[in-house]
Formats: structure tokens, C-alpha cells, sequence
């Protein structure tokens, strides 16, 4: 199968790594000294028993019409970078074309719009990995199976089974579910509770979960959510005692920061649009009220602002 990762980030990377021993893989990246990097020395996964691995073998370029139609266009960009990533993979997108989005937030109403609701997998992952220098990437890995994926459309094809098939190849456990939407949902709550808490104290899981007061206020932004998912007509059964859900969620990155704290640090901008920023959106379409989130978006956008205005 050949298959096109859009974003060669820590995730896009892995996956790259992982799918590229089966399959032929092309990486597609605009950061120009990034391409160049990989082209010349690849790239390095630290994994989570400590051994390194080398990838040499994917292609990696910025011009999707140099790859030309693929099988599978894997969308693995941060969520604010969606839609520009998805006008841009186009030349690679033919009548067969599926396009799976592993990402993070609300994204995939974006891509349907672009590319047509019946190309679109919608996937989620809960492996992770951290960026140690810019091709060195730490692979934290994770719990559960590498993808948990369904048909945006809820309705699975003969290209859909075949593209499933193809990727459990790789021997790694490729879940399929007949709804995606909860599970999407189910991700989103942990996302939006606890990556805008961490980003705004610099805390980390174990920081968050030992005080008192940042505790609460996880508990109100997933109860939030909750309620807005609730409003859509989504049910998944950790709703009923979210809070543990989220802290248990939380409590499984240990250490590690999480990506919209990495982001902060770093002076980049962060997924906030598409994860807190969303609830509000889908909030004020759904008359459901979500004070706490409105205020927390703000916040990461105040310190977004503040980027490169002080020395």
C-alpha cells in the first residue's frame, strides 16, 4: 500500500516508522530545514525499552505532486494546521483515496468538507512520543492498540476493510469500531481538561493531580464537555464519573509534558482552537453554557499573544 503521512511532527514520524516496514511511505513536510534533515541523516525513535532504531527508508518531501495518488493520506497535523494540510494533500488524493486523520480536537468536520465525508477514517491513538532534538523523537508508546478507527460516515466499504487489512500488516492492533464518534469524544474530554491546565501552570500530571485546585478545574472543563457532548446526542459510559476518567487519563502521561505545555515552552502556537476553542463553538451552536472553557481559551490565546513581545 502507499501511503502519505502530511506532517512529519512526533506522531506523523512514528507512524511513518511503523507503517514504512510494510509499506511505502512518503512523508510530507513544509518546514524546509526539516525535509532536509531527514533526507540527509533520517531520523531516530528512541523506544519505550530504551533501544534506537534508524529510519532511512521514507521519503520525505514538501511537494505532494511529486508523490502523485496514493492509497491512504494520513492527516497528522496539529489542528489548527488542517485545513491549509488537507487543500494541500489534494494532488495526492485520487477517486480511491482514503484519508485517515490522527489528531487531536475537532478536525474532522474540516476534512469531510474538503475531501468528501465518505473518504474520511477518523482515528485515534493513545501512543505518544516526545521530540528529544530535530531527528531524534522519544517513543513513549502506550496503552491499547496503536489506532482505534471508523468511517467518518459510519458506513465501512470494500476500500475501507481493504485499507484496514492492509495496515494490520505492520502487526500492529488496528481497532474498528462501528461509531468513532464517542471514542472521539471520549479523547477530547482528557485533551480539553487537561493540556490547557498543564500549558497555563507549566505542570505536569503528577503536579496537576497532587493539587487541589487544579484538580477542580479539570473537573469543571471535562464536566463541560460532557454536557456539550451529552446536547449532541453522544453517550459513552465514562461520562458517568468523568472526573476519574480524566484524572486516570492525565495520570498516564507521568512526567512527560504534554504537547500544548511543549508548545507553550517553545513559543509555538498551540491546538487550543481546536480542542477548548471547539467546545465553545459547539456550545453557543447547541444553547449549552461552558463559562470555563470560554475563559481558558482566552488564557492560552492571551499567552499566545505574548510570544516574542517581551526579551
Amino acid at each position: 500500500m502507499r501511503i502519505a503521512i502530511v506532517g512529519a511532527g512526533v506522531i506523523g514520524s512514528i507512524f511513518a516508522y511503523i507503517f514504512g516496514r510494510k509499506h511505502e511511505v512518503t512523508l510530507i513536510e513544509v518546514v524546509k530545514e526539516k525535509v532536509e534533515l531527514y533526507r540527509k541523516e533520517g531520523y531516530s525513535i528512541i523506544m519505550p525499552d530504551g533501544s534506537e532504531v534508524h529510519v532511512d527508508n521514507v521519503h520525505v518531501t514538501p511537494d505532494p505532486a511529486e508523490v502523485g495518488e496514493v492509497d491512504l493520506v494520513q492527516i497528522s497535523v496539529k489542528g489548527y494546521a488542517t485545513e491549509p494540510a488537507t487543500k494541500n494533500a489534494l494532488p495526492m488524493i485520487g477517486k480511491d483515496t482514503m484519508v485517515l486523520s490522527v489528531q487531536n480536537g475537532l478536525v474532522h468536520d474540516i476534512i469531510s468538507n474538503i475531501v468528501g465525508r465518505e473518504k474520511v477514517i477518523a482515528g485515534i491513538t493513545a501512543h505518544s512520543g516526545m521530540p528529544v532534538s530535530p531527528n531524534v523523537i522519544r517513543y513513549v508508546g502506550g496503552y491499547g492498540p496503536l489506532l482505534t478507527i471508523g468511517k467518518y460516515d459510519k458506513n465501512p466499504d470494500e476500500r475501507f476493510n481493504w485499507v484496514v487489512e492492509e495496515l494490520r500488516k505492520t502487526g500492529e492492533e488496528i481497532l474498528v469500531v462501528d461509531d468513532i464518534e464517542p471514542i472521539i469524544w471520549k479523547k477530547l474530554v482528557a485533551n480539553v481538561a487537561c493540556n490547557p491546565v498543564a500549558a497555563i501552570t507549566g505542570m505536569t500530571s503528577v503536579e496537576a493531580l497532587a493539587c487541589e485546585n487544579s484538580r477542580e478545574l479539570i473537573k469543571i472543563l471535562a464536566e463541560e464537555v460532557v454536557a456539550v457532548a451529552k446536547a449532541r446526542g453522544i453517550y459513552f459510559e465514562e461520562m458517568e464519573n468523568i472526573a476519574e476518567f480524566v484524572y486516570q487519563a492525565f495520570a498516564g502521561t507521568k512526567d512527560n509534558k504534554v504537547s500544548m505545555l511543549q508548545d507553550v515552552e517553545a513559543k509555538r502556537k498551540t491546538e487550543v482552537d481546536t480542542l477548548n476553542g471547539a467546545i465553545v463553538a459547539e456550545g453557543e451552536r447547541l444553547g449549552v453554557s461552558v463559562p470555563a472553557n470560554r475563559v481558558i481559551t482566552n488564557i492560552v490565546k492571551s499567552i499566545e499573544y505574548m510570544y516574542g513581545k517581551r526579551g
